[in-house]
């Protein structure tokens, strides 16, 4: 294995210290080719396309390769680069690990801020950081609507256990954001896209919005996955393609049971001897040079449950703000009401001594934190006027149902920000 990954990592740390201090242990993303929004244009170099609006490719892009005729890239959510040790040192019998010792091309990469699927996954299929593509965080404050919206039901907050509400009013998904997707870009240069979802997420607005210009291909267990891929490569061995696949049960176990929960270790497993078998299958059919990528949205970070952390038990801060909290559990956007922001800061540094760090948001957005260029024109009002940035493993709650979470992200610690990024090819 050619490891990359501490050579990266510095570069990576230098360049976060030349930025606002968000604390130990601290990551930012690096958009100039060291995130997971950088991607997106390499696989697009990779398939000799055209990139439109792009950030530029990944910094080691050259590394892995010149020019493919197929890419797969598979992105597990939840699995940080930390996690990958342990992973590899407890699933050491299982075949694709060992490939991936001896064979792959091993680098990490930066999440996106904050460290969220809503985030990570739209910068992803974009090739944008969160700043232009607009949606950075899981619930977020639209001036133009005059509410709080949850983008993975596409639903006002107050009723987010109903999907698809937003799309009712006449807001399709589609205009989520204004940037290009990736099946779009690849669509317009004649190269097949196809996208591999869970089938409870297939045929969600978020897919249909990230999505747009793939063929999305839902998959209900890891036969049917692999048999899909292996079925359409056969049968488009020699167009040009790119197949991403997408699987999300890591991080639902390690959100309610803990990231070392025995469930994650028994899937991930059987995940990558499914991708074994499937390999030694793709490499009889002579697709030509073809790449397969490993890497993730984001990490987590563990804690547990605490009922002193829910923001609803002090009512005289709420009072305070203008709505409640927007944005992440660990990366929180506040709202305070005119000539109340200092109240705001004191109260939460006097009930939490030393477990968040705030930020005026419009110093956020100057230091190119959700990116520098393209920047969505609400992005302002999204994001606040305080960022509260979470130490350790601290975090707030706020929602109207029980916290059940034992481990999180949207945070900037190593855990939540370093995620991995492994390929291996063959022709």
């Amino acid at each position: 294995m050619k490891n990359l990954i501490e050579k990266v990592i510095d570069q990576i740390e230098l360049r976060s210290k030349n930025s606002l201090n968000f604390g130990e242990n601290s990551i930012r993303p690096i958009f100039d080719g060291f995130s997971i929004a950088n991607i997106p244009s390499s696989i697009c170099h990779w398939l000799d396309s055209d990139t439109g609006d792009m950030l530029p490719g990944i910094s080691l892009e050259q590394e892995f390769g010149s020019q493919f005729r197929h890419i797969i890239l598979i992105v597990i959510d939840g699995l940080g680069l930390l996690q990958t040790e342990t992973v590899y040192d407890r699933l050491q019998e299982n075949p694709w690990i060992q490939r991936i010792q001896k064979q792959a091309i091993a680098s990490t990469l930066t999440s996106v801020i904050p460290s969220t699927t809503v985030a990570a996954l739209t910068s992803i299929w974009t090739g944008c950081a969160p700043g232009s593509h607009g949606l950075v965080g899981y619930e977020m404050w639209l001036k133009e609507l005059g509410m709080v919206v949850n983008y993975l039901p596409y639903s006002p907050i107050a009723l987010s256990g109903k999907s698809g509400l937003i799309a009712e009013a006449g807001i399709p998904p589609e205009n989520m954001f204004p940037s290009q997707t990736l099946g779009q870009i690849l669509s317009k240069n004649q190269i097949l896209s196809r996208s591999y979802m869970p089938a409870l997420l297939s045929s969600s607005n978020l897919t249909r919005a990230q999505m747009s210009g793939s063929t999305v291909i839902p998959y209900r267990r890891f036969g049917d996955l692999w048999e899909n891929l292996k079925e359409n490569l056969q049968k488009d061995k020699t167009s040009r393609t790119c197949e991403m696949i997408y699987w999300n049960d890591i991080d639902t176990y390690g959100h309610l049971m803990g990231i070392d929960n025995e469930r994650v270790y028994f899937d991930l497993d059987q995940f990558f001897y499914g991708l074994e078998k499937t390999y030694l299958s793709l490499k009889k059919m002579n697709l030509g040079d073809t790449l397969i990528l490993i890497t993730a949205d984001h990490g987590q970070i563990r804690n547990i449950p605490d009922p002193d952390r829910d923001l609803k038990n002090f009512p005289k801060f709420l009072d305070t703000l203008t709505i409640l909290p927007c944005g992440e559990n660990r990366f929180t956007y506040f709202y305070p009401k005119n000539g109340k922001e200092k109240d705001v800061i004191q109260f939460i540094q006097e009930r939490w001594p030393d477990d968040f760090r705030f930020v005026a948001s419009m110093d956020m957005i100057h230091d190119g934190i959700f990116g520098s260029d393209h920047l969505h024109p609400d992005l302002q009002n999204r994001v606040g006027e305080l960022i509260a940035i979470a130490q350790k493993d601290a975090y707030f709650w706020w929602p109207n149902r029980p916290d059940k979470l034992h481990a999180r992200h949207g945070g900037v610690s190593r855990e939540e920000m370093l995620v991995p990024f492994t390929g291996i090819s063959f022709s």
